[in-house]
């Protein structure tokens, strides 16, 4: 079947709320007779997986193994399928075989690591454990929002709150507008998050949609890209607090957060993405994040999402949340 660039668009179509294309896809790999290659049958079995068939899934990702056992994505995708039906013994297993297979699949050993840990280092569990301890959010501004899985994964904890989505890279267009017709309560902004409202230098290799950062001074490689800031965006839209702001934006945090010195007040929740080295010149590491946090009163209190780096395996980025200094789990020192 396999056109791969096709698949990976249907697949991240369907992820972003609009399944008609890997629908499509799907229905025509199955009108046809079943093929007997490998490859064919892991797509059919992605495409199972995104339109939430598990069952349906499992059984084209047997069968692409049986053509091809050393298949390391297929035992991941399998492992994601059997997790899902609660098969998590099975699914550890399946995402070992993987990691046998190929040692850096770095996927494979997150998502291992996951499954060890009980997804308690993945943001859902994260924003679920500052909901059950009671932090309220009204709004969302989610910067840096890509296709808009972030702030879907927050409003299942979240479900009232009223969600704004902040994104420079023109790739995530199509895929922002298919998520805010689908759910009522979002919007978003194709536009990079500043310290004042214009245009800024944008870089994003379009191989990696991922990526991406703004830039004060002109790239070797970029375009401008309109600029908003926070505040202004906030009473636009009529926001109201308290809000949680979240930063995926690879080292341009503090203008984004000067930008928003007027909302921190009315902040319940920040959550950025730090970095333990320093990606670019304006960039600051982790502690220094963390140090200018707390100078406006917030301290961090969990994290999700950590990453290594594949040449040396050193620790190389995770998602901080911040509160307000003054909430009651900080009065309590003991373990």
């Amino acid at each position: 079947m396999s056109d791969a660039r096709l698949i990976e668009e249907a697949v991240a179509q369907a992820a972003a709320g609009d399944p008609g294309a890997a629908l499509m896809l799907y229905e025509s790999g199955c009108a046809a007779p079943l093929p007997a290659h490998a490859d064919a049958l892991y797509d059919l079995g992605r495409l199972a997986l995104a339109l939430e068939r598990p069952a349906e899934a499992l059984d084209f990702l047997d069968r692409a193994l049986d053509c091809n056992p050393e298949l390391s994505p297929a035992h991941v995708d399998r492992a994601r399928v059997l997790n899902r039906l609660g098969r998590k013994r099975d699914a550890i297993q399946a995402m070992c075989r993987a990691v046998a297979i190929d040692p850096e699949a770095h996927a494979a050993l997150n998502r291992l690591r996951w499954l060890l840990d009980e997804g308690q280092l993945r943001t859902p569990s994260a924003l679920s454990r500052l909901a059950q301890r009671g932090v309220p959010v009204a709004s969302v501004l989610d910067v840096g929002a890509s296709d808009g899985q972030w702030s879907l994964a927050a409003q299942a904890i979240w479900p009232d709150a009223r969600y704004h989505l902040i994104e420079a890279f023109d790739h995530w267009r199509s895929a922002l507008e298919r998520v805010c017709a689908a759910h009522p309560g979002f919007s978003h902004a194709i536009a990079a998050a500043g310290d004042r409202e214009g245009e800024i230098w944008f870089h994003n290799d379009p191989d990696a949609p991922y990526g991406g950062a703004a830039f004060h001074g002109q790239p070797d490689k970029g375009w401008k890209v309109p600029q908003v800031t926070l505040a202004a965006e906030a009473e636009r839209l009529g926001l109201k607090p308290p809000f949680l702001i979240k930063l995926d934006t690879h080292g341009f945090e503090v203008p984004i957060l000067e930008g928003a010195e007027a909302l921190l007040p009315q902040a319940s929740l920040v959550v950025i993405e730090v970095y333990v080295f320093h990606v670019h010149p304006q960039a600051l590491l982790f502690h220094e994040i963390c140090a200018w946090m707390a100078e406006r009163g917030f301290r961090s209190i969990d994290l999700s999402e950590p990453l290594w780096r594949p040449r040396d395996k050193a620790l190389w980025q995770f998602d901080l949340f911040f509160v307000r200094t003054d909430r009651p789990e900080f009065a309590i020192n003991s373990y």
